[in-house]
């Protein structure tokens, strides 16, 4: 009978094990998600005159973008998804130079110089911070606005909720608040996988130093009013990514659009000409000198 017990408990043991482990290498996988660069570049998408610059992370990384100056005195900061290089935003940054605007295209931690550990938010915010001083100390740069693409998109939402030299926000995809994220709390499972997803933000405390709960845009992005903010997400990812719930947690002016037929990513692809008309006015409304 001990024999038969301590069998039952040695397998329960190596199977909770199994699970931690799991759990400790899917938030090592999360925050270290590795530099997918494609080779493209400004001018493969009709981009001319963008200049290759490196500025310093708040911590002391070196972040690679590329630079545009502005025809109209505006410069939008274009965020990347969770991968991180700074050519993941080409295409929207080609219809937004031929409206006049200057951008930085910058890479996230995660592609930079040495390779910086991803924080899904804490610490790219302070990145973006940087990247906004950066742009403003340019010449002829007079307004600063930012682009983020799903982690982009959270960084943009997290970073002018603190920074009130970010005057105007697109958010494209992210996600709405980490901690939930991370446990998939919206997920109906079992008990056994509900108690090791209840493990990943104590993995994540420990894998980064930041609490989970420090990351949450749809209780952040009520401080970026008055300044406007549009919120951008696909009809099969808007529950999800709770796009609703986002947009009325943020105040005044702000603006959503659910792009039809469309997940996660692929805005631009599934509605271009709608894309370049709200995006293109948003920030023309929202950054124009006589505004």
């Amino acid at each position: 009978r001990l024999t038969v017990v301590a069998l039952a408990a040695g397998l329960v043991g190596g199977i909770a094990g199994y699970g931690l482990l799991t759990s400790a290498l899917y938030i090592h996988a999360l925050t270290h998600p590795g530099c997918r660069e494609t080779g493209a570049t400004p001018a493969d998408v009709g981009i001319e005159g963008a200049q290759d610059v490196t500025y310093t992370s708040h911590d002391g990384l070196a972040l690679r973008a590329w630079y545009l100056p502005p025809q109209n005195g505006a410069v939008i900061v274009l965020l990347p998804g969770i991968n991180g290089a700074r050519d993941g935003m080409l295409r929207e940054g080609a219809i937004l130079a031929r409206h006049g605007y200057g951008l930085l295209m910058t890479e996230l931690r995660s592609c930079a110089h040495p390779e910086g550990q991803a924080t899904l938010g804490h610490r790219e915010a302070a990145d973006l911070a940087e990247a906004v001083t950066w742009a403003r100390s340019q010449p002829g740069v007079a307004h600063v606005g930012v682009l983020g693409y799903s982690l982009g998109g959270v960084i943009a939402i997290l970073g002018a909720a603190r920074d009130e030299r970010i005057e105007a926000v697109v958010a494209e995809g992210g996600f709405y608040d980490l901690t939930a994220d991370i446990t998939d709390s919206d997920r109906q499972c079992s008990i056994l996988t509900r108690l090791l997803y209840s493990t990943h933000p104590l993995f994540f405390r420990w894998e980064t130093g930041v609490d989970t709960r420090s990351i949450s845009p749809i209780r952040m992005i009520e401080q970026i009013s008055p300044r406007p903010l549009l919120l951008i997400y696909g009809e099969h990812e808007a529950d999800a990514g709770h796009a609703w719930e986002q947009y009325e947690a943020a105040g005044e002016p702000k603006a959503l659009w659910i792009v039809p037929d469309c997940g996660h990513g692929g805005y631009l692809q599934a509605a271009p000409e709608e894309w370049e008309r709200r995006v293109g006015a948003f920030f023309d409304g929202a950054l124009s000198e006589g505004r």
